[in-house]
């Protein structure tokens, strides 16, 4: 018997992306939901004229990527189908992927695993990276909801718990992840804002993490990861991501000056 899926889709004011991704979804998922985390824009309308089934989510909106947790959660537990492909607004399914998805879906019971990860190829400063650290991107998204839930505490990075193993899949996802530099830097910025306030060390370490990581992260994304094959886009790339472990601990450190300058 082959097995039904829903796709998930969170969303918050993602009127620029939600066509794409909800085109690639629509016409062979049982079902798409948007779950609105709060959109002020045409995101919901858009979707709903496409088929999905828009839901809206109102608690945890001031920490965002826990709620969008806590919202994948409930509905996830509430579907109907055996499968879920958890899939962002910026993100499109590739033919190729839904083929290679529907092969599982056809196996039934007797698919080899009950939860896969997906690579994500990414978009950045108009184009499609070839190497980096990124093109080894494997986020679990695809999962049955008996045996994977989210712990709902990241502040940032999304952590799916999975009880057993883990298969991975060959195609891609489109992530429309980093159109502009603005748009990189603009979210680099706010992430590492929220990252800063979750980590926890020593001023040693983390003066030793500033100034150590990003040479490290920077080598490691254009020489191990091949980021060189995308020449200046891909230099520029690793760079942003070095900036972004510098960030993380400058403004940590920033916190904890903060909090003595305070104290005294």
């Amino acid at each position: 018997m082959t097995y039904r899926i829903t796709a998930l889709v969170p969303a918050k004011n993602e009127e620029q992306n939600i066509d794409r991704c909800i085109k690639s979804l629509i016409d062979w998922c049982d079902r798409v939901v948007l779950i609105d985390m709060g959109s002020t824009d045409r995101t919901a309308s858009i979707a709903q004229k496409l088929g999905a089934t828009v839901v809206a989510w109102h608690k945890d909106i001031d920490k965002p990527f826990i709620a969008i947790q806590k919202a994948i959660n409930a509905q996830a537990s509430n579907t109907k189908t055996e499968w879920v492909l958890r899939i962002d607004a910026d993100e499109v399914v590739t033919e190729p992927l839904q083929k290679e998805i529907a092969l599982i879906l056809q196996q039934g019971k007797d698919a080899p695993y009950k939860a896969y990860g997906v690579p994500r190829s990414q978009y950045f400063w108009g184009g499609f990276l070839k190497g980096g650290d990124w093109a080894f991107d494997r986020l679990v998204r695809l999962y049955q909801p008996s045996i994977a839930y989210y712990s709902e505490t990241s502040e940032v990075h999304e952590q799916l718990t999975v009880r057993g193993n883990i298969g991975y899949l060959k195609h891609p996802l489109l992530h429309y992840s980093h159109p502009t530099l603005r748009v990189a830097v603009q979210k680099f910025n706010h992430y590492t804002d929220i990252e800063a306030q979750t980590v926890s060390v020593s001023t040693m370490r983390a003066v030793w993490n500033m100034l150590a990581l990003p040479p490290y992260i920077f080598l490691r994304w254009i020489l191990w990861h091949h980021g060189w094959r995308d020449g200046l886009r891909g230099i520029v790339a690793g760079a942003l991501r070095a900036w972004y472990e510098f960030m993380v601990w400058s403004k940590y450190l920033g916190h904890l000056y903060a909090k003595q300058s305070h104290k005294k």
